[in-house]
């Protein structure tokens, strides 16, 4: 597989609204992995949701991924509009 052809596989990320003392953020995504980490946190505290089923629901907003991850999402790309 060439360089051209390699795809990530992403999650999505909830928008935020505006007017929220953090500022607004556009939907966008980050790497599966990140995902994953805050998947992870998540998880320990509300069992029963699987990563995936979180992903295909929108994925975790913004400030929740924050929150869960403990830090900005490193791998967070706003989604490119068609």
């Amino acid at each position: 597989m060439s360089k051209t052809e390699f795809t990530a596989r992403r999650a999505p990320v909830q928008g935020e609204h505006r007017g929220r003392k953090e500022g607004a953020k556009p939907y966008g995504s980050v790497d599966w992995s990140e995902h994953l980490e805050a998947w992870n946190a998540y998880h320990r505290r509300y069992p029963g949701q699987s990563a995936e089923r979180i992903a295909e629901r929108g994925g975790f907003s913004y400030w929740e991924i924050t929150e869960l991850l403990g830090r900005e999402p490193n791998t967070w790309e706003p989604r490119v509009k068609p």
